[in-house]
Parts: C-alpha cells; sequence; structure tokens
C-alpha cells in the first residue's frame, strides 16, 4: 500500500513555527506531508470590522504574528495552490454553488492531492474585540456556501470544510476540537474553549466530517497544562498529542 499524502492547518501547536505537532502527526502515520500550512497566532475566523470582512486574501505564508491575513481561509488557499498543477488556475467546484476560482493564482504543485487532511484551530479565537466567539451554527448552516462571511467560528469553519470537500473529495477530513489550556487568557479560558469545542462539534456532525476530541480525550487537561506548558504542550506532551492524534486517525482512515 503507498503512502497517503497528508497536510494539516491550524496554529500555533500544529505549527511547525511553534511546537510543530502537525509535521509529527505526518511522521507517526507514515505519510508523504504535502504540506504543514499552520501558522502560529492564526485564527479560524477572518477578521472583521463589524460585518466587514477586512481579511485580505494572500498565498504567502505570514510569520507567527496576530495578524489580519493571519486566519485559516488563506491556509486553505495555499493548500489549494500546493495542490494544483504549477502554472494551471487555482479552481474548485462547490456541488450546490458553482465553480469558484482564486483570482490571479496560479498551482506550484505537481497534481499530487491529499489523502488526509487535519485541522486543528481555534485557541486563538476571541483575541480581539469583535471576534468574540458565539454559537451561530444554526444559523450558518441555512446559509448558501457563496454568502459565508467567515466573519464567526462556524462560518470561517463551514468555508473550509466545504471548500476542501470540493476541491479534494476523495481525502478524508478530520477536525480537532482545541486543546484545554492553564492561563488567565480570557479566549483561553475553560469555559470558552469549552464553546469553540462545541461550535466545532456541530459543524462537523453537520458536514459529515470525522472529529478528533482533543479537549476531552487528549489527556491534556487543565491539570496537566499546568505543569506542562500552560498553552502549547511541552517536549513529551508533544509526543503525546501526535500519538493521540495519529491513532485517531489511524483508527477512522
Amino acid at each position: 500500500m503507498s503512502r497517503p499524502v497528508f497536510a494539516c492547518m491550524g496554529d500555533s501547536i500544529t505549527s511547525d513555527q511553534v511546537t510543530g505537532i502537525g509535521t509529527l502527526v505526518a511522521q507517526k502515520l507514515n505519510a508523504r506531508l504535502l504540506g504543514n500550512f499552520a501558522c502560529g497566532y492564526a485564527t479560524c475566523t477572518d477578521w472583521h470590522d463589524g460585518e466587514t470582512n477586512i481579511t485580505p486574501v494572500t498565498l504567502i505564508e505570514p510569520p507567527n504574528t496576530n495578524t489580519a491575513d493571519n486566519v485559516l481561509s488563506n491556509q486553505v488557499r495555499r493548500l489549494l495552490q500546493a495542490a494544483t498543477p504549477q502554472g494551471e488556475a487555482v479552481r474548485w467546484r462547490h456541488p450546490v454553488d458553482g465553480p469558484f476560482q482564486l483570482e490571479g493564482a496560479l498551482g506550484t504543485g505537481d497534481g499530487t492531492m491529499p489523502d488526509i487532511l487535519y485541522i486543528a484551530i481555534s485557541t486563538n479565537d476571541g483575541n480581539q474585540p469583535y471576534n468574540t466567539p458565539a454559537d451561530d451554527t444554526d444559523a450558518v448552516l441555512c446559509q448558501p456556501y457563496a454568502e459565508l462571511t467567515r466573519n464567526s467560528m462556524a462560518s470561517a469553519l463551514r468555508w473550509a470544510i466545504e471548500t476542501l470537500q470540493s476541491a479534494f473529495p476523495y481525502a478524508q477530513l478530520f477536525v480537532a476540537t482545541p486543546l484545554q489550556t492553564w492561563t488567565d487568557i480570557p479566549w483561553m479560558s475553560y469555559e470558552t474553549t469549552l464553546l469553540k469545542r462545541d461550535i466545532i462539534m456541530k459543524v462537523c456532525r453537520a458536514l459529515g466530517v470525522k472529529v478528533i476530541d482533543s479537549f476531552y480525550e487528549s489527556g491534556f487537561s487543565r491539570l496537566i497544562a499546568k505543569e506542562h506548558g500552560e498553552v502549547h504542550p511541552d517536549e513529551g506532551w508533544k509526543e503525546n498529542i501526535a500519538s493521540f492524534v495519529a491513532a485517531q486517525i489511524k483508527a477512522k482512515y
């Protein structure tokens, strides 16, 4: 059996910029890594001012900084570019809302398609006054794909999932809930992180996506986090979490 092709998206816990768990998961799966598109400080939600989306569309990887371009939607776009053959237009076709194209973008890949897609994001959502997590999932699920604003976690995650499902219909997609933390940062509190976990669960169930429930099942509880990284797992727990995620993927893939 050939090695599966793996790609991941997420924030500092997944990114090679900080913790590197996404790449470690690929190694534990003995998978070919198409790309680790995660970035430190990334949010699931696009940045917005009121109802106006202020996230620029960009294919440039941002550094580990808290900026408007550092969001999940741009990670998805970079993955689409990497999977599109070099020189070809970056396109996908939504089954309901029709064809889409990433204007001005050309593929940089060799035509290799991912078999496994992994998203682990939301730790940083709420770090701006206007993107405080709120559960608008029911309303978001009633909207046409083409009208998704990505101005909430549910909207941004649904856009990411349906874009990936449209572009890579044979890939298996896994979405992780956030890890628990030990910190006095308000948007990383137990209650807020639990809300993010519940939003992710609802969106994924509605879209038929497999969930890896890292919040409850990874073993990285608030108590463990207190002495093993607080937010970013230390070296030992990085191994534990990568092993947990890889085992979950192997069991369901």
